[in-house]
């Protein structure tokens, strides 16, 4: 007896017709829900060191303020880009210009910081190297918590002592800043230039000791 083959055809299957939607969020938002007006920002700007190199010079809160950036105003003024900054983390690399000779880095935190209450804990990093295939490193960072002037937002404007440095030619800094763009107040008043644009933003170069940083290319330094 041979086996009968049954015939079964396909039925195409009919379409519903329902539309998908995404799912609502939950909780449904009432009323316009709060946010965060004044984004806490992080930015890595990074120097090369010229000139003779230092031996140990001091580095100012203004100074890093302009090194993070300002806004010409015109050909010889200029207004700081942040109003409120914090330095999370300082790196210095330290190459050796020739093998056998050592070269030093250092960072430390300023020991008294002036016009100030507060202060430490001190902390120095220092760091040694006489190959080519590895410079002299440091990298000076503040307490995590809140103990210390170091860990806190400063004004741009402060001419008080953050560190002091030492370095030797063709060093680089890479500093690590948070900063808010301060659309809530107005600016303060930045450095002195010399032929600046209005309208652009520049990184400040600065002198310490013998030494002259100047932000990397193709950033914009003045």
């Amino acid at each position: 007896m041979q086996s009968r083959k049954k015939n079964f055809q396909k039925v195409p299957r009919k379409r519903s017709g329902k539309v998908n939607y995404h799912s609502i969020p939950r909780p449904l938002a009432l009323a316009p829900p709060p946010y965060v007006a004044q984004e806490n920002r992080s930015w890595v700007v990074r120097f090369s060191c010229g000139g003779t190199g230092t031996v140990g010079a001091q580095i100012n809160m203004n100074t890093l303020a302009g090194a993070l950036g300002i806004i010409a105003t015109g050909a010889t003024t200029s207004v700081f880009m942040a109003d409120q900054i914090r330095m999370r983390r300082m790196c210095l690399w330290g190459p050796v210009a020739t093998a056998g000779t050592p070269v030093n880095v250092l960072a430390k935190f300023v020991d008294d910081p002036a016009s100030n209450t507060q202060s430490g804990p001190p902390k120095t990093v220092q760091d040694s190297s006489v190959s080519f295939d590895r410079p002299a490193y440091v990298c000076l960072e503040p307490p995590k918590d809140n103990s210390s002037i170091f860990s806190q937002w400063f004004d741009s404007s402060l001419t008080t002592g953050w560190c002091f440095i030492a370095a030797p030619p063709g060093s680089i800094m890479d500093l690590h800043f948070n900063f808010i763009v301060d659309d809530i107040g107005s600016t303060s008043a930045g450095p002195t230039i010399a032929g600046g644009t209005a309208g652009t933003i520049y990184h400040k170069t600065f002198a310490v000791g013998a030494s002259t940083w100047t932000v990397v290319s193709p950033l914009n330094a003045i």
